[in-house]
């Protein structure tokens, strides 16, 4: 019973077919191992990638953010480029923040997830949603 309330559930991922070869290829252990944190179950996480949340939107400090507008991942998604390079999307969900939030944290997002990695910032598909893409800088 204990283990059921702190549980975290899996987020949802959505891999294209031509994004699944590439990540075999292609993606960092760092990709991969976000991938894989947050598509399974979490035991005594309060929400997903908390650390790298805490780090890169400073909750409590100056220039940061309070912890309760944390933004929240709400789904994941595995493309390609149009230039062809493999991208991990992750989809949160930030009633409190707005895109510049977001934008202003964009080399945060970059150096959190890398090296070899270049985060794009954008807004996701609602009200409230914000995507940071983050592409892999080689094939």
């Amino acid at each position: 019973m204990a283990l059921k309330y702190a549980e975290l559930k899996p987020v949802p991922c959505i891999t294209y077919a031509d994004a699944l070869g590439l990540r075999e290829k292609c993606a960092t252990p760092i990709l991969k191992q976000v991938r894989s944190d947050v598509t399974r179950f979490r035991y005594g996480d309060e929400q997903h990638l908390e650390e790298a949340l805490q780090r890169i939107f400073q909750y409590g400090l100056g220039g940061g953010i309070p912890r309760r507008s944390a933004p929240i991942l709400q789904k994941i998604r595995e493309e390609v480029t149009e230039d062809g390079k493999y991208s991990l999307v992750l989809e949160f969900e930030a009633k409190a923040l707005e895109l510049s939030d977001f934008e202003k944290r964009q080399a945060k997002f970059t150096s959190f997830f890398g090296p070899g990695i270049k985060a794009e910032i954008g807004n996701g598909g609602g009200d409230d949603l914000y995507e940071v893409r983050l592409i892999l800088e080689t094939t």
